[in-house]
């Protein structure tokens, strides 16, 4: 068994949010840009985009695979809700395999069952479905739903799950969970336990949506114990473990940071007119505090 050293990771995550609009209106959401001009608008800026990430992060030598002394690099597609944008979404999803990408995609799971769009078969290596409740009244207060009232619900989730496993080889399957005062006394350990994916990851509600929603640490740290000792993946993630520790790109096409004990983010200039290298040190990334985030997963049996 070989154990990499706490600031190395064998994975680079990039996080790219395709675009603001989602058909959920979820309280909590910090994913707002005032609806900028998105770069998915058109293929020949995304070609670019993903051009000039590869390049640096995949064909080059940065200061990052220096600093992580990573394997592989994954774009993550999230939102809003990636899959809104149908076959552009797929168009980037496959581009990004072609350009040497690992791909992976955060969604609401709405499309993933009620849409004729449909994924080509083993074009995604991780899918994480946010599900933050089992009782529809309080997913309904927390926004996760359409505007025809639609919520994804257990069984969306279940049959999610069995199709994605069917169509997907080896796919590793995520659910993510915002705890918040609404879903704070719930109990997920037999869905978890049923569904058994590679990963539950918690997250502590941040403060950018509802205040109403907001939780203390110590109430986040009991709804964790509470799930612990259970044999469940479960990987927790306080507010400050979020800071600062995701490499994120917004959909205009600019790095951009949660910065600490500040209200906001910091944003890079457009990757496109001035490169990666330039555009990544106009942010603030802590490369430590990204692997530890992905320290359980960075052993090799």
């Amino acid at each position: 068994m070989t154990t990499i050293q706490p600031n190395k990771t064998k994975e680079l995550v990039i996080n790219w949010h395709l675009t603001e609009v989602c058909n959920y209106d979820c309280k909590y959401c910090f994913a707002k840009w005032g609806r900028p001009n998105e770069l998915h608008r058109s293929e020949q800026e995304i070609a670019k985009l993903l051009d000039n990430l590869a390049d640096y992060f995949i064909k080059g030598t940065s200061i990052l695979k220096e600093e992580l002394g990573y394997e592989s690099v994954r774009l993550n597609f999230a939102g809003g809700e990636p899959m809104i944008l149908g076959k552009t979404f797929v168009t980037t999803l496959m581009l990004a395999k072609q350009k040497g990408f690992k791909t992976s995609i955060i969604t609401n799971g709405h499309y993933l069952v009620n849409s004729k769009l449909v994924l080509p078969n083993n074009s995604l290596d991780m899918i994480g479905i946010s599900f933050d409740s089992q009782i529809l009244n309080i997913r309904k207060k927390l926004g996760r739903t359409d505007r025809k009232g639609n919520s994804f619900g257990v069984d969306d989730l279940k049959l999610a799950f069995k199709n994605l496993t069917q169509f997907q080889k080896g796919i590793k399957t995520k659910i993510n969970t915002v705890v918040n005062r609404l879903n704070l006394d719930e109990d997920f350990s037999e869905l978890i336990i049923d569904l058994n994916p590679y990963k539950w990851k918690v997250l502590h509600v941040m403060p950018y949506g509802d205040d109403e929603l907001l939780i203390s640490k110590q109430q986040f740290d009991r709804f964790v114990a509470k799930h612990s000792g259970l044999g469940l993946p479960l990987f927790p993630e306080s507010n400050l473990a979020m800071t600062e520790s995701y490499l994120m790109i917004n959909p205009q096409g600019c790095f951009y940071q949660n910065v600490s004990n500040k209200a906001g983010y910091k944003y890079s200039e457009s990757i496109n007119i001035c490169g990666v290298e330039k555009a990544l040190s106009q942010i603030e990334f802590n490369s430590r505090t990204f692997a530890t985030r992905y320290k359980s997963t960075n052993i090799d049996v």
